[in-house]
């Protein structure tokens, strides 16, 4: 149960840490890619692996702690849509919550 909240909570660190980043270096359309890159980096920083802490035998153990940044990243999308929510501050184009448009308009 800790290692889901070290998750939740490295997913919170990163979203804000982009958050950030992105409005202090005017990146705004690279906030995904940071996202991804973050999350694995701060995993690997750490050494920190979902699947050694919940005893789930691997066979590279480096490639856990890449699959583990990947949830991070994942686990971002939740504090996104929740800050979402509570600011009612849409996401940018390049993320899952954001403005969609249609494929064609309609005639």
């Amino acid at each position: 149960m800790y290692d889901f909240a070290v998750v939740a909570l490295l997913a919170l660190a990163v979203v804000k840490t982009v958050d950030f980043l992105s409005d202090q270096l005017n990146i705004s359309k690279f906030r995904s890619i940071l996202t991804f890159l973050m999350s694995i980096g701060v995993a690997w920083l750490l050494d920190y692996s979902v699947f050694a802490a919940w005893g789930i035998p691997i066979r590279d153990a480096d490639m856990g702690v890449v699959v583990t940044g990947f949830i991070i990243a994942g686990t971002t999308v939740p504090w996104r849509a929740l800050f979402g929510w509570l600011t009612h501050e849409r996401a940018t184009m390049d993320e899952t919550l954001g403005e969609h448009t249609p494929l064609r308009s309609a005639a």
